[in-house]
């Protein structure tokens, strides 16, 4: 099979996975809002990495989220601000290995992913668009963060860190899946993954709530905010 045809495949199969495992998710998110109140009481920055002070270097990293999937996107050539035009990214995501790798699908398949602690892959690619851009599943979302010179080690250092062994299970387009250290199932998806992330680089984010999209977006909206404000309070005053 030709590899775009294969990650075409790949692509598809974890649409399905997701479709499959939403009305698991569907079940828990009339206590998202209640359970967002409590957790923004207690997801605050790490000050000492997040954000960035004035005029210290920074990185810069991209969220996607679109309708089932999360992945931070770091962006290499720091030169590019601008989205819309192509650069190169490194992106990470992470998935069930055996429903996207191994077509093991179905609903026994989606039983397996949920209820049990079954491998899983990290999924990292060099990209000249972000997933949003990308996705066959929208609407897509994108939050852009920058992160201070310790936050963008952290993260690298947390990202690298879920790789279990050193050699790839699949290379397909330039995309290498990689076992992951810790297993998948409901309670470790790719959303808990990233907020996992984005918390060792100092973000106001709590793993534990990001249950769902609606739960982690929730989370990456009011972190831009956050940094909104810190950027406009440090800002001449009239400006």
């Amino acid at each position: 099979m030709p590899v775009g045809h294969e990650i075409n495949a790949i692509i598809v199969a974890g649409d399905l996975f997701m479709t499959a495992i939403a009305e698991v998710r569907k079940q828990a998110t009339w206590a998202i809002p209640g359970l967002a109140i409590f957790l923004f009481g207690c997801a605050t920055p790490v000050q000492e990495l997040w954000p960035p002070p004035e005029g210290a270097p920074t990185h810069t990293i991209v969220v996607s989220l679109d309708t089932w999937h999360a992945m931070i996107a770091i962006t290499l050539d720091e030169r590019v601000t601008a989205l819309d035009r192509k650069s190169v990214f490194e992106e990470w995501g992470y998935a069930e290995q055996a429903w996207y790798l191994e077509g093991r699908q179905g609903i026994t398949g989606a039983l397996r992913a949920l209820f049990w602690a079954s491998p899983g892959v990290v999924e990292v690619g060099l990209h000249e668009q972000i997933w949003a851009a990308r996705t066959p599943q929208p609407p897509s979302e994108t939050f852009v963060f920058r992160l201070s010179e310790t936050g963008y080690v952290r993260l690298r250092r947390h990202l690298r860190s879920t790789i279990g062994a050193p050699n790839p299970v699949l290379v397909v387009d330039g995309v290498k899946f990689y076992p992951s250290k810790h297993p998948y199932h409901l309670f470790h998806q790719c959303h808990q993954y990233a907020a996992e992330a984005l918390r060792e680089a100092g973000l106001p984010v709590s793993a534990w709530w990001a249950f769902s999209r609606t739960s982690f977006a929730m989370q990456l909206r009011r972190a831009a905010r956050m940094a909104d404000e810190a950027a406009a309070s440090r800002a001449p005053a009239g400006k």
